[in-house]
């Protein structure tokens, strides 16, 4: 007997496009330590205890990590050999965050496949997002669903940096960011340690001038394998709000 929801599963896959039943997709892999149960306050109970007092937001557990139903089978399939690049590459820079725990910077040299590892990154943030950022952005889709595509469209890039927060994490779609200077920026925040990632489009800033700029790696070919050093800083995520740091 099938007891799923009839259509609770079913929707748009947020790489190829089309209107698929849809697996479970962690953001970040569950490999990467995203195996769950998470646990994170109700944005407006919380939002309200902030501002006006009154009791604690109630919690809302996610049991089997952080994720939603957003790819198909076969585009969750596809992007499996992505992982595969880009967990040696997060779990180097865990290492090194343990090896030094007060480094106000890590720096590493890896020999990577820089485009697989950006192409799962991608994916990451099509899936953290509702499917009318793929719709507006095809060539991100291009560039994680074709293998030798390579490079990200103009005016979208990536940015790093690392985090400590262990008990703490942030996934936010595309929003606008006011700054203190009148500027704005607009940016997607994949943020789960041990590391903070933020797209930024429109040829707009991350919000903070001490994340660095990771676009690079998508310039490399498909099978490329390439010597890489980076220095990235180590911040503490400040609160619920994207892009936000100590």
């Amino acid at each position: 007997m099938n007891c799923q929801e009839p259509d609770a599963r079913r929707g748009i896959c947020r790489l190829c496009g089309e209107l698929k039943d849809l697996t479970f997709e962690h953001v970040p892999p569950r490999a990467a330590g995203n195996a769950g149960p998470i646990y994170h306050p109700e944005i407006r109970e919380y939002l309200r205890h902030r501002t006006s007092g009154g009791p604690p937001p109630k919690l809302i557990t996610e049991p089997q990590g952080a994720g939603g139903y957003t790819l198909c089978r076969e585009c969750n399939n596809r992007c499996a050999r992505y992982v595969l690049e880009f967990l040696p590459w997060l779990e180097c820079w865990r290492s090194a965050l343990v090896a030094d725990a007060t480094a106000g910077a890590i720096g590493t040299s890896q020999n990577i496949r820089r485009s697989r590892v950006m192409k799962e990154i991608v994916a990451m943030f099509l899936s953290a997002n509702s499917p009318e950022m793929g719709r507006r952005n095809e060539e991100l889709r291009r560039f994680v669903w074709n293998a030798e595509h390579q490079g990200l469209p103009d005016g979208i890039r990536m940015f790093a940096a690392l985090t400590r927060d262990e008990t703490f994490s942030r996934q936010v779609g595309v929003t606008g960011v006011g700054h203190h200077d009148g500027g704005y920026s607009v940016i997607s925040e994949v943020a789960y340690p041990p590391m903070s990632l933020v797209m930024a489009f429109g040829g707009t800033d991350p919000g903070d001038p001490r994340l660095v700029d990771i676009t690079f790696l998508a310039r490399s070919g498909y099978k490329e394998k390439r010597a890489t050093e980076m220095v990235l800083p180590v911040l503490r995520l400040a609160d619920i709000y994207p892009a936000t740091y100590h």
